[in-house]
């Protein structure tokens, strides 16, 4: 991958900053929330913001400046126009009286506005000051662009330190920046400032190509392929080929001809070899090469070039090539004879369109997944099987969903959780079950970043279950516990109560990928709620899930 200098980090990479949901709980926010109560006009709306802005408050100066920066972008007139003319100038203005006080979002669109020149004169050495200000608050994108200034070195600013470039890389990859997280996974693939390590490597992709990033899903498919840094493994290898080359990422989708080509990882099929084979080639430098001389071609017969052909030509960005009458997964299982329940598990639903949460070993290898108590069948949209999440498509009508927690990298070890499903359901309850517990670690096994260690007793049948915090906002989802005879046979010892859920930040990152349109709880009506209060809300948006087999 190409690694940017650090001015056009800030000139042309970085986008500014505050543009997704914000932590409630300050003055700005408090008077927004006053303001929609009292319905109030867009101009009567931003007179209140103005207020806030000039009575010192960081947070209203830094809303203000974006506002200036996008000609509002948020708020119209009776006619339709924007009720505050775009200023980069103005922008700026407000944005050096939040950054003075703090603000690193703040400090963070200033080092932009520098390194582009655009509201002040360029000057990338006030853009680097900036920029180091922010990084030092914890602010993820400056952290990014900071240890890419530090990788590529700035003449007269900057010197070239891998090491301290790592440094930068790793402060913003733990916060769960994507960008961050694939550039850590290359520095250690290739021993850049830290020693070699494929292990941490495979590590860094995972997380990278979990939020959807193709150049890391290919570079994860191509160490499961050839089994650096993960076992070796032919399945996972064609998943992550398969998730970056419907993304367009020419290189996985040349991986993944060849390994339908030669039926690694997948049932062997010319027709989806030859056209993912011809998409790649599109792309590349050498797009025109004729695709018939190779060799898989000469045993293809004119109907199925014809079809490779009408396949790759009418392919989308996002799309999986699926033949028709084929489905494109490399497991699908039988759905013919007698299907039997087979195992359980619980299900959540994220968004009124119907989406809801499990894990992925609850859904695989089942010929039909059916919801307790609704009719029809529901549909698996997609599945992560490295950090054990599935999305589905619930049958019926959904209008009560959870709400996930707004700031799941403010969790805190020790923190009580609540955790409602429906283990055990042939012999436990069938309206679901609550059980208490608290955050004992913020990672999983193996220190995996992706996972929290919880103490709330889980069964079969919680799998895919909501862990949620006191206020009921979503916070992680079940996925395993530790198997004690196992864990007895490998220490002599059995681990009492040791289980752990995917954390709230992967599953937001898994929901933002597939474009999921969820709810977040928060804002100045969020309180604590009695146990029993969050367990008959939960019942409401909670599904047992049947594996039919």
């Amino acid at each position: 991958m190409k690694v940017f200098y650090f001015f056009m980090l800030v000139t042309l990479l970085l986008p500014l900053a505050g543009c997704g949901e914000r932590a409630a709980g300050n003055k700005t926010e408090v008077a927004v929330a006053a303001v929609a109560a009292k319905e109030l006009t867009p101009e009567e709306k931003l007179a209140e913001t103005k207020k806030q802005a000039e009575a010192g408050d960081a947070e209203a100066q830094f809303n203000l400046g974006e506002m200036y920066a996008k000609g509002d972008g948020f708020n119209f007139d009776a006619s339709g126009a924007p009720i505050i003319a775009k200023s980069a100038a103005k922008a700026v203005e407000w944005w050096q009286k939040a950054a003075a006080q703090g603000n690193a979002d703040a400090q963070f669109n200033l080092a932009r506005m520098y390194g582009k020149g655009e509201g002040v004169p360029k000057d990338i050495a006030k853009a680097l000051e900036w920029i180091q200000m922010a990084a030092a608050q914890g602010h993820a994108e400056a952290q990014y662009g900071l240890g890419d200034a530090y990788r590529s070195g700035i003449k007269g600013l900057v010197p070239k330190d891998a090491a301290k470039a790592v440094e930068w890389f790793q402060k913003a990859a733990a916060q769960g920046n994507v960008d961050t997280q694939k550039e850590l996974a290359q520095m250690y693939d290739k021993g850049e400032g830290v020693p070699k390590n494929a292990v941490k490597a495979a590590e860094w992709y995972q997380k990278a190509a979990a939020q959807g990033d193709a150049y890391a899903q290919y570079d994860l498919g191509r160490m499961y392929r050839i089994g650096k840094g993960v076992p070796k493994d032919a399945t996972q290898a064609f998943e992550w080929n398969q998730k970056a080359a419907a993304q367009g990422h020419a290189s996985a989708q040349l991986s993944l001809s060849d390994m339908y080509n030669r039926g690694e990882g997948v049932p062997k099929d010319n027709v989806l070899a030859y056209a993912w084979q011809n998409l790649s080639l599109s792309q590349m430098a050498f797009g025109g090469v004729d695709i018939s001389y190779f060799s898989f071609v000469q045993n293809m017969s004119a109907a199925e070039i014809a079809e490779a052909q009408r396949l790759s030509s009418v392919w989308k960005k996002g799309q999986v090539l699926v033949r028709e009458g084929r489905s494109g997964s490399a497991s699908t299982p039988s759905t013919q004879g007698t299907l039997n329940k087979q195992a359980t598990g619980t299900a959540f639903a994220v968004s009124s369109e119907g989406h809801a949460l499990t894990n992925h070993h609850v859904v695989e290898g089942c010929a039909e997944l059916k919801i307790a108590g609704r009719e029809g069948i529901a549909k698996v949209i997609t599945s992560d099987s490295v950090n054990d999440l599935a999305l589905l498509q619930l049958p019926g009508y959904t209008n009560i969903i959870a709400n996930l927690n707004p700031d799941p990298g403010k969790l805190r070890q020790g923190e009580d959780i609540i955790v409602f499903g429906y283990p055990l359901n042939s012999v436990l309850s069938s309206g679901g079950n609550l059980t208490p517990g608290t955050i004992s670690a913020l990672t999983g096994l193996g220190n995996n970043t992706n996972q929290i260690q919880i103490t709330a007793p889980i069964q079969p049948g919680s799998s895919g279950s909501p862990v949620m915090d006191k206020k009921g906002n979503v916070v992680g989802v079940v996925s395993m516990k530790l198997d004690d005879g196992k864990m007895a046979r490998a220490t002599g010892q059995v681990g009492q109560n040791v289980n752990f859920a995917v954390n709230g930040q992967t599953v937001k990152a898994f929901l933002d990928t597939n474009k999921v349109p969820y709810k977040t709880g928060g804002g100045i009506f969020s309180r604590e709620k009695s146990n029993a209060d969050i367990a008959e809300e939960a019942s409401k948006w909670t599904v047992l899930v049947e594996c039919w087999k």
